[in-house]
């Protein structure tokens, strides 16, 4: 009997493992760089538990108006990207453009691998957010869904201050279709603290919140139910030009449902703490 315990325990260790790494920051003119590092962890299914997979390594691409993710794939001297352009040596240099850019450590990350005969979870997390929410968050051992992947991705720091956007996205195989999550979150690194956006900003001011609802009415005027009664929410980035906020609509959403607005420095200058 202790020998078939003994080989279970073992059996269960295999589908479960962890692999650390680095975030690393590159600040240009045009736009922001992140790079998430795994060192020796093995490709990953990406949306779909058989397919496509890839490496769990990944830069962000941000710039002024949007921000874009790509894989990147290690080699014997480097970290490169599919096409080749963008390059990160052993030095964690950025190499682009003929251009070196020395990077800036955030901290570290760890990517989680858990999969039994049923299930397949995948966590990709950002070690150096020193806040329980985020560790016991999505919790690795509540397996509800045949497939989740759960990643969580910086995209835009300035003054001390990292936004992150995490994606959650799940499905069963009995499920009409998947579903993604998008919750945002800002990080004050020099505090060790999240930011509610009260915190930055007058988020009671009538004329803010006019603001807020006129733009929401813009937007999508029929996805809620009552747009005057609206708050602002916590479930926000700032970003070069000023920030984005996001919320659900009430009734029934698709992928990608999350409704973001944007809102220019110009037009919250006075509303600031």
């Amino acid at each position: 009997m202790k020998i078939l315990i003994f080989l279970f325990c073992i059996t269960s260790l295999l589908f479960s493992k962890s692999y650390k790494g680095e975030v690393y920051f590159y600040d240009l003119q045009d736009r922001q760089i992140f790079a998430v590092v795994y060192k020796d962890a093995p490709f990953i299914p990406v949306f779909d538990k058989d397919i496509n997979q890839t490496s769990p390594s990944f830069m962000v691409l941000s710039d002024l108006n949007k921000s874009k993710e790509i894989p990147i794939f290690k080699t014997s001297k480097a970290w490169k990207d599919q096409d080749g352009i963008y390059v990160i040596n052993n030095s964690k240099e950025l190499v682009s453009d003929k251009k070196r850019l020395q990077g800036q450590i955030l901290g570290s990350a760890t990517l989680h691998l858990y999969e039994n005969q049923n299930n397949i979870k995948i966590k990709s997390s950002l070690d150096f957010l020193n806040n329980n929410q985020f560790k016991n968050f999505h919790n690795s051992n509540q397996n509800y869904f045949d497939f989740e992947q759960i990643f969580q991705k910086p995209i835009f720091y300035k003054d001390g201050k990292l936004s992150i956007q995490e994606q959650y996205y799940f499905y069963e195989d009995e499920m009409d279709r998947p579903i993604l999550e998008l919750n945002n979150f800002v990080y004050d690194t020099k505090k060790g603290v999240f930011l509610n956006l009260d915190d930055l900003f007058d988020t009671k001011n009538r004329k803010f919140l006019s603001l807020l609802h006129q733009k929401l009415k813009n937007f999508c005027s029929e996805c809620f139910e009552d747009v005057e009664k609206i708050d602002f929410n916590n479930n926000f980035l700032l970003t070069a030009y000023g920030f984005r906020i996001c919320y659900l609509p009430f009734e029934n959403h698709f992928l990608d449902e999350n409704i973001c607005i944007d809102f220019l420095n110009n037009e919250i200058e006075e509303f600031k703490k």
